[in-house]
């Protein structure tokens, strides 16, 4: 009896774990919809369009190195929003959505793009993105085309020529890298 008991408990243990891993989330990987977060401003996307390329910028109103990579996202945003590049700043380990809210009202004409808030842990976001990438620190840029993970990475990796190897079909991480090394 106690063998069936241990026997119980151990599946019941395992069956846990199980639950609660985290799919794994890197370039290459598939993606077509979008986690459910509190949309602040723009449109809101539920799923990725194969004809854009995404641009979702993991940022909080904390983080000052995410703070100094919005004016250059939003120089990137502007000049490409009409070559079918959408920028999302995805709000993410913070919790207040207010502040949040007051930080994109003061901060309005340095975030024209589309912003969104996930919140703390456990969210969808997180858990799907955030914790599935392996995700600690941010600033943390994810480019999506073809639905389809192609980079993760800093922000300030991302300029002009990386982006149009994007919009031009000819993007690869090696050369991503080393334009972004000759530009910093």
């Amino acid at each position: 009896m106690k063998r069936i008991y241990l026997s119980i408990l151990l599946c019941l243990m395992i069956l846990r774990g199980l639950a609660q891993q985290v799919p794994f989330l890197d370039e290459g990987s598939a993606i077509a919809d979008y986690p459910k977060v509190d949309w602040l401003q723009g449109e809101p996307i539920s799923h990725f369009d194969k004809d854009k390329i995404y641009v979702v910028e993991l940022w909080a109103t904390w983080c000052k190195p995410c703070i100094a990579a919005m004016p250059h996202l939003n120089g990137l945003h502007q000049k490409f929003k009409d070559k079918k590049v959408v920028f999302i700043a995805q709000d993410v380990m913070e919790a207040d959505v207010q502040k949040v809210l007051a930080f994109v009202k003061e901060n309005g004409d340095k975030m024209s793009f589309r912003v969104a808030f996930s919140g703390m842990r456990g969210s969808d976001f997180d858990t799907k993105w955030v914790r599935a990438a392996g995700v600690n620190s941010i600033p943390q840029t994810f480019i999506i085309q073809n639905n389809t993970l192609v980079w993760q990475t800093d922000p300030n990796m991302l300029n002009e020529e990386v982006l149009q190897l994007l919009v031009d079909g000819k993007f690869t991480i090696k050369d991503a890298e080393a334009i972004a090394k000759k530009h910093n």
